[in-house]
């Protein structure tokens, strides 16, 4: 059975009080995950909200792009499936731990798993995400990172993902099909590649 790192809601305080990109306050969540964070059976984290699982969430730039993929019948989430994502990221398993930098180890174990990635580039984080509105957002926290890229990107995992980049411009008229927390980073993504900042 596969154990998912988590910590106590409660202990969140203020900081998933609200939904969308939270920033500033990544450090805090940082520490307490250092502290206070521990391992329990993923069918138990999911299915109560007095835990959230923390996800990284990454987003793949490629100068006015961004990398996107449709969730299949056959991806792991099934509350997810035919909703646009704009992050690669999943759950932070024990084997992360072994080497001491789990949010990044699970960051990397999770790109290398489910896309190729030609040129990895900047990796930066932009914020945390939190949404209560739905089942899933519910028992989840991001770290929400950008990560350039100059090159080619494809899906690994054929079976349950596909995916292409497409431009950034378009994000604001693809909200409906977007799961949430694409919804959140959109507006994020869209000013900063209009600022110049990607």
């Amino acid at each position: 059975m596969e154990n998912v790192l988590v910590v106590k809601t409660a202990a969140l305080g203020d900081i998933v009080a609200r939904d969308g990109l939270i920033t500033g306050r990544e450090n805090e969540v940082m520490d307490l995950i250092a502290s206070d964070s521990f391992f329990l059976p993923r069918p138990t984290a999911e299915e109560s909200p007095d835990f959230k699982q923390i996800i990284p969430y990454v987003a793949v730039v490629r100068g006015d792009q961004v990398f996107a993929t449709h969730r299949l019948n056959k991806g792991g989430e099934s509350r997810l499936h035919g909703r646009m994502s704009l992050g690669v990221g999943g759950h932070i398993n024990e084997i992360d731990r072994d080497h001491g930098e789990w949010l990044m180890n699970c960051l990397r174990r999770e790109i290398e798993e489910e896309i190729d990635i030609a040129d990895f580039g900047t990796l930066t984080l932009r914020g945390l995400i939190n949404d209560n509105g739905n089942d899933v957002g519910s028992v989840h926290l991001g770290f929400f990172f950008t990560l350039t890229t100059t090159g080619d990107v494809f899906v690994r995992e054929t079976e349950k993902l596909e995916g292409g980049f497409v431009p950034i411009a378009s994000l604001p008229e693809s909200l409906e099909g977007m799961e949430s927390w694409s919804r959140i980073i959109t507006p994020e993504l869209t000013e900063l590649w209009t600022a110049g900042k990607l």
